[in-house]
């Protein structure tokens, strides 16, 4: 509700200046708001927003807790409000001061009765930590680099992403895997929403000037692409093996229209002017074209190595591939002062706010 339904809104009103959609989002907002009231600020998975209670599950993961604060930032900017601010602020603090074993990598649960992290969780920038990270980076922008400590937070854990769970497989591909603390035990696999990282790289490479960032974006942004060209439909897998010798396997065939890598193809376009991600997302677009496109919508495949679409369609199309995988595609083949990075932050469902300055 908040990136999708609180998100839309807010970003809709950023472009249309309708003061319904404002109020419309000032209502989700206060629906929402009950998730906050635990003993550390830190929101609960779930309300009930007809008895205005919360769930009695104290467990939640970074993603929930902090992946709320550009939208809840820029409810309190528009509105005048500073309640909504001021509840993201408190979970932001409330992660950020539990303790962890590293500081620049966050286990992926976190009790919110205690503020204690769930030690043998593991370290990702996958499914339960993602945009966790792309928040750091991204309340900075929102913020025009007024709010330094977010600038400090993602440079801190940019550098343990690429010194923990950066690796560079057999077969030459540089990727994100995923590391076990308890065990020691590393991962070597990428799942395809980790494929949204490599563009975070890039925009912060041009914000924070981190050229060495740059670089290394391209790489995995190379492997995301590999993973989409090396199967038989063009499409890539939900989550791909990095252990072998002769390129990139399956762990999950599935293919759910997910945006991750043309998002990071957008902005690597947008950061480098490199006509060669254009190519790369029409590519990807005509596979979609191809196998997804059926008569109500599209829909996701079971499985990325079978053409034969008839036997292979899941009967669901989930809403980010409007919202992310199809925006992120009109937007790679628009002029680049079309939503310009310089003037928006766009947040994690592909919404986009206006830099507060």
């Amino acid at each position: 509700m908040t990136i999708r339904a609180l998100g839309g809104l807010l970003g809709a009103y950023e472009l249309d200046h309708d003061a319904a959609l404002l109020e419309k989002a000032r209502q989700v907002g206060d629906s929402l708001a009950y998730a906050f009231d635990t003993p550390t600020g830190l929101p609960v998975s779930h309300v009930n927003v007809n008895g205005k209670t919360k769930t009695s599950y104290n467990r939640v993961c970074i993603v929930e807790a902090g992946t709320l604060q550009l939208e809840f930032k820029k409810l309190s900017q528009l509105t005048g409000d500073p309640k909504y601010a001021e509840y993201a602020e408190r979970a932001s603090e409330a992660v950020e001061n539990g303790k962890r074993e590293r500081k620049g990598l966050y286990p992926a649960y976190i009790n919110t009765d205690t503020g204690l992290f769930e030690m043998g969780a593991e370290y990702s920038v996958g499914a339960g930590s993602d945009s966790f990270y792309e928040y750091q980076l991204k309340q900075h922008i929102l913020h025009n680099g007024k709010e330094p400590k977010f600038k400090e937070r993602y440079i801190v854990s940019s550098e343990e992403v690429k010194e923990v769970l950066v690796r560079k497989s057999e077969s030459g591909f540089t990727y994100l895997g995923m590391l076990y603390p308890i065990t020691s035990e590393f991962r070597e696999a990428m799942e395809h929403l980790a494929c949204f990282y490599p563009g975070l790289l890039a925009l912060g490479a041009q914000v924070l000037d981190r050229p060495q960032d740059l670089a290394l974006a391209k790489e995995l942004a190379h492997t995301c692409y590999s993973s989409y060209t090396m199967m038989p439909t063009g499409l890539g897998p939900e989550v791909f093996d990095m252990s072998g010798a002769t390129g990139i396997g399956i762990v999950n065939a599935k293919y759910i229209l997910r945006p991750e890598t043309i998002e990071t193809l957008f902005i690597l376009y947008r950061v480098t002017g490199d006509s060669k991600y254009q190519d790369w997302g029409w590519n990807i677009f005509t596979a979609i074209e191809k196998h997804t496109k059926v008569k109500a919508g599209y829909a996701g495949v079971a499985d990325v190595t079978v053409t034969n679409s008839t036997i292979n369609h899941i009967d669901a199309m989930e809403s980010f591939f409007l919202a992310e995988t199809l925006k992120y595609l009109y937007l790679l083949f628009s002029p680049t002062n079309v939503i310009s990075l310089d003037e928006y932050v766009l947040n994690t469902e592909a919404h986009p706010f206006r830099i507060i300055k």
